[in-house]
């Protein structure tokens, strides 16, 4: 795997700024807003709903071996884990549209130099609490991204020296 992708540093608009066409925005807007937000806020609260969704960060990546960049969103700041887990999408366009083709979440983002079908296979992290980490490692199937693999990561806080112990994350079948 390579180093961390540093979100921060290409995070650079807000959904109410990026630089994208107004049906673009739209359905980014639609797809946070269905998928996570909608249902926290009362219907007197829309305009708060609605700003919201609108600072949910956005930015480019280069995913694809084609030079055509991809774009990618993190979910607004206050629906962020404690731990710094955020929801994460990653969009293509095509003919003038935009094509969601990883949902994925967490507070680590790692692109691969492996890559299939002319894209690099990338990896998320969660930090789950001081002692447990999880990471997915997500593969390019040519049309989107699909889970590889899962697991976890345990360490021990009375002997925090020890490498951690590595499982298969609850209810997968990894496909190594």
């Amino acid at each position: 795997m390579a180093k961390p992708f540093d979100l921060e540093a290409h995070l650079t608009h807000s959904l109410s700024n990026a630089p994208l066409t107004d049906a673009e925005r739209g359905q980014i807007y639609r797809l946070i807003d269905d998928k996570t937000i909608h249902d926290s806020f009362t219907d007197e609260q829309r305009d708060k709903e609605r700003e919201t969704v609108l600072s949910s960060r956005v930015g480019s990546i280069m995913l694809a071996d084609h030079g055509k960049e991809q774009v990618v969103v993190q979910g607004p700041a206050i629906f962020c884990g404690a731990h710094g887990n955020c929801s994460i999408w990653i969009f293509t366009r095509e003919s003038g549209r935009l094509r969601l083709v990883l949902e994925t979440g967490g507070g680590i983002f790692i692109v691969s130099k492996n890559s299939s079908r002319g894209f690099h296979d990338v990896a998320t992290g969660w930090h789950m609490s001081a002692e447990e980490e999880g990471f997915s490692v997500y593969r390019w199937d040519g049309s989107k991204y699909f889970e590889l693999d899962c697991y976890r990561a345990r360490f021990d806080a009375d002997e925090p020296e020890r490498p951690p112990k590595i499982e298969d994350c609850p209810g997968t079948s990894p496909q190594r």
